[in-house]
């Protein structure tokens, strides 16, 4: 079982906020968890079809024909 607590005081430790007020530690935490937050929230939303656009794009050409490339990146350009 993992030990919550002591992951946190190494979390503490490796980026010194142990040295810091107690408010302080809750603002640095608070900022942290925030951009967490948002890089989860991104991920889930843009990357699938970051992901898609990539493998359009690597896939060999004789996949998909040059028009539907076209009409492709179009349909994407307009979706951002």
């Amino acid at each position: 079982m993992v030990d919550f607590k002591h992951v946190y005081r190494q979390y503490e430790l490796i980026t010194c906020i142990n040295m810091l007020e107690p408010w302080e530690r809750k603002l640095i935490n608070g900022f942290f968890l925030i951009m967490m937050a948002l890089v989860i929230f991104s991920s889930f939303m843009y990357l699938p079809s970051y992901l898609e656009t990539l493998a359009h794009f690597v896939t060999p050409p004789q996949w998909h024909s040059s028009s539907e490339n076209v009409v492709y990146v179009a349909q994407k350009m307009a979706r951002s």
